[in-house]
């Protein structure tokens, strides 16, 4: 950033005028504040790291309940193919009625 500039021949106030307009322009920060960014900085790490691990188990859940809602569609399709070829097979008409009537 000052390559080329000879730091020996500034005067005192030039030096300080550098340094201000480094700490106006966010070159230069105090530890406290850079303490303070990497620790924030290190939770918002942790905090995605944890966000990805949840994203691939909701992944995996989600396939699993693909595969059963599959299976499922595919048994209630078979059961009411079934029902189908029963009704014609018969000529006559069924109807559900609940337990007790």
């Amino acid at each position: 950033m000052l390559d080329g500039i000879p730091l020996a021949n500034l005067t005192p106030s030039v030096l300080l005028g550098i340094t201000v307009l480094m700490l106006l322009l966010g070159w230069l920060v105090p530890k406290r504040t850079l303490t303070k960014a990497e620790k924030e900085a290190e939770r918002w790490r942790l905090a995605y790291e944890a966000e990805r691990e949840a994203r691939v188990l909701s992944d995996g859940q989600t396939t699993e309940l693909l595969e059963l809602a599959k299976t499922s569609r595919n048994i209630i399709a078979a059961l009411f193919e079934a029902f189908q070829a029963a009704r014609q097979s018969s000529g006559g008409t069924y109807e559900m009625v609940p337990k007790g009537k």
